[in-house]
């Protein structure tokens, strides 16, 4: 099991029973972590947070080999222009893509969501230019398929957003329910296969499934007091796991929810 905390320490763990947990490797950045990812191509993960960069590591060593972003600390403060080529504020989400091994996706605070080539470490397509706000990620709202995209903005309304990773434009704006005006501010969102996406929200206090072709809600996780911050969706997409105190919900897409209070 490989898991950060948000203070920096990044751990490796094998499982072998509840009362045997193995530490196999530990790192430690100096940076408040937001995000985590492994790769489907290789024996590598990465890691980015509060200082704007995406750190990759190596497996083996565990070490990061690789630094994307940029050179200085700090929220970034210049010409709009130079944050197309950067993140301007700390990360929240970062996906390594699982059509190609030589590009990631990442999104953050900054109303932009980069498209990185490995080979290079640079920025290849930003999903906003210096005219044009893009999402505003606050959780880990930002999931690939393939050449779509979807993220999810902490924004009361036109919350998801679906894009074209290859075309570095949006294709379409999905809807999500608030009852009682309450708005939609998302902070999760996953695909659950290929025709539909879930996602969580802080002021809605469930999780709703959303088809992609219909652009409509089709299902929706009710009874969490709180806000829902974490989605899990399997290989296959027909099980979904959704978080959010005091609940943890199981759900079989398309059908009621299960509920174990925590």
């Amino acid at each position: 099991m490989l898991y950060c905390l948000a203070s920096g320490p990044i751990f490796l763990q094998r499982i072998e029973d509840e009362a045997n947990v193995v530490d196999v490797m530990t790192a430690n950045e100096e940076n408040e972590i937001n995000t985590l990812d492994v790769s489907e191509f290789g024996y590598y993960f990465c890691t980015a947070g509060k200082d704007r960069n995406i750190r990759i590591y190596d497996w083996e060593k565990f070490k990061p080999f690789s630094v994307l972003g940029p050179l200085t600390e700090g929220d970034y403060i210049g010409p709009p222009e130079d944050t197309l080529t950067q993140h301007g504020k700390r990360i929240f989400s970062v996906k390594f893509s699982n059509d190609s091994p030589y590009h990631l996706v990442s999104g953050g605070w900054d109303n932009s969501v980069k498209v990185w080539d490995l080979r290079t470490n640079q920025v290849v397509k930003s999903m906003s230019t210096a005219s044009t706000v893009g999402p505003k990620l606050c959780g880990d709202a930002l999931a690939i398929n393939g050449d779509l995209c979807v993220t999810g903005s902490l924004l009361p309304e036109n919350a998801i957003e679906l894009w074209s990773i290859k075309e570095g434009r949006r294709i379409a704006v999905l809807p999500y329910e608030s009852p009682q005006l309450r708005g939609e501010y998302v902070l999760v969102v996953k695909f659950c296969g290929d025709s539909h996406v879930i996602a969580g929200s802080a002021t809605c206090h469930d999780a709703q499934i959303i088809s992609i072709t219909q652009e409509k809600v089709v299902s929706r996780i009710d009874g969490f007091r709180r806000s829902v911050s974490a989605l899990a969706v399997s290989n296959a997409g027909k099980v979904a796991v959704a978080g959010g105190a005091p609940y943890i919900s199981f759900v079989e897409t398309m059908t009621s929810p299960f509920f174990l209070e925590t």
